[in-house]
């Protein structure tokens, strides 16, 4: 019996067998074989399955064809498969293979779907309704499926990474709602609520003892994040930003790019473009395509240095800044705590459980709030200090004060006096001061009187006005 997708690509004409370009194709499609269109000029071979679809190869394809004619038994349909192989899979023959635009499975912007091996969960503010497969109303990307299978039966015990978000956190509750917000925000598969932001994450403590500290707990939420969506990671240290390819290894799939650790020498501005239209993607030997803002990933950056940026309200629109508390190091680890490891083969069901439903809390909470913003600990000074150095800031803090005219021949020598290692030019220091004005909401006014220049830090809100005779 010949089933409707076996239907034979090949004749047997006095023992000579040929097999046909067309017909072969054709069986290709009956077993699921097609193309997705990612750009105009740029196609990707896909397998169909049920409701489902994964990236394919023309390896997969031969393969696929040489096990069924071995299955049946069919030894010279099989010998002249081989011989003619490399023909029948020239990339020209393969676009006659159908093709579909690629499957538009993103999240609506008030829901968003979690999809396990045995069911799916749409989550809502108020609901989370887990389904069956055969109630799934369109096809979706087959890597989208979480190896996993769920349980919904909410527990009233905190899980382990729960309780991992609130040691990071101090169990401060208004800083846990903005870390889970950050979370709902990074696993929601949706554009249109119009937070086009970078989320960065630093240590609480970054870069105050001249040390970066790690095992904070920033790369274990990263991982927690690849356990539920696809995320591709770039080392931050060694980033190529002006690469052509620098963005070859995301796919039409990718949800979520981390950049980590930074370096200290690459801008926010760098990303710019990412955030607010999408992606350039150049792979070697193959025509670039786009993927638009709508189908784009998010970005994620963890760093040990504030993430530099032109500044102005264009740059603080496109970051979404958070400070991890150093509860956490190298010295103690979460596996220290809970006496096994996150995420592993022996990490227990029921923790797992508990985690995936402590990840749909944190969607519900971002559905419903947004980004929740909390106080900064130490980020503003710590970029205070990164642009300058610690003792400016201390030395500024204690002699500068606001509407007073000083000399700054008189600050300049009485720093080089008590830092004389420094070694900083008149020059530094009053873009030094600048700094300072900006980052406690004053304006620098450079004044001159005889021959000499004077400062004066001037509040914003306060009309400019002529240099007074009050001088230090």
């Amino acid at each position: 019996m010949i089933l409707e997708n076996e239907v034979p690509f090949w004749t047997n004409e006095d023992g000579k067998i040929k097999i046909s370009n067309a017909r072969l194709i054709g069986f290709l499609e009956l077993n699921g074989f097609i193309q997705v269109e990612l750009s105009p000029t740029n196609y990707l071979l896909v397998k169909k399955e049920d409701n489902k679809i994964r990236k394919s190869s023309e390896d997969e394809m031969i393969k696929f064809v040489s096990g069924y004619l071995l299955s049946k038994r069919l030894n010279k349909v099989y010998e002249a498969f081989v011989r003619g192989v490399s023909n029948f899979f020239s990339a020209k023959k393969l676009n006659f293979l159908p093709l579909v635009n690629s499957p538009n499975d993103r999240d609506e912007i008030n829901k968003s779907i979690l999809y396990f091996n045995n069911c799916y969960c749409e989550i809502t503010i108020d609901e989370i309704k887990v389904k069956s497969y055969d109630q799934l109303a369109s096809v979706i990307w087959k890597n989208r499926i979480i190896d996993y299978d769920y349980v919904h039966k909410k527990s009233n015990e905190v899980g382990q990474f729960e309780q991992f978000c609130k040691n990071i956190t101090k169990n401060d509750s208004e800083r846990l709602l903005t870390l889970k917000t950050i979370l709902g925000y990074l696993l929601h598969r949706n554009k249109d609520r119009g937070e086009t932001v970078a989320i960065i994450l630093y240590d609480e403590n970054m870069g105050l003892d001249g040390l970066t500290h790690g095992g904070t707990g920033k790369s274990l939420l990263a991982k927690a994040l690849s356990k539920t969506r696809e995320l591709v990671e770039f080392n931050g240290k060694f980033l190529k930003v002006d690469s052509w390819f620098k963005n070859q290894r995301l796919e039409e799939t990718t949800d979520l790019v981390l950049y980590d650790d930074l370096s200290d020498k690459v801008s926010l501005e760098s990303f710019y473009a990412n955030l607010t239209t999408g992606f350039d993607i150049e792979k070697k030997r193959k025509d670039a395509y786009f993927i638009p803002f709508e189908r784009s990933p998010k970005v994620i950056i963890t760093s040990n240095y504030p993430v530099k940026g032109p500044g102005g309200s264009s740059d603080e629109r496109r970051r979404f800044e958070f400070e991890i508390a150093n509860y956490y190091d190298n010295e103690f680890m979460p596996e220290d705590e809970f006496g096994n490891r996150f995420f592993g083969k022996d990490w227990a069901i029921l923790e797992w459980n508990k985690f995936y439903e402590f990840l749909m809390e944190c969607l519900q909470e971002y559905l419903d709030k947004g980004l929740v913003k909390s106080p900064k600990i130490n980020l503003d000074k710590n970029k205070f200090v990164f642009k300058t150095c610690p003792q400016f800031l201390e030395f500024a803090n204690k002699h500068f004060v606001a509407d007073k005219v000083l000399s700054k021949r008189f600050f300049e020598n009485l720093f080089d006096k008590k830092y004389p290692t420094l070694e900083i030019t008149p020059h530094r220091f009053y873009k030094w001061c600048q700094i300072w004005a900006n980052e406690n909401d004053f304006i620098l006014k450079k004044l001159q009187k005889g021959g000499e220049y004077h400062i004066k830090f001037q509040k914003k809100d306060d009309k400019v006005d002529n240099i007074t005779k009050e001088v230090v």
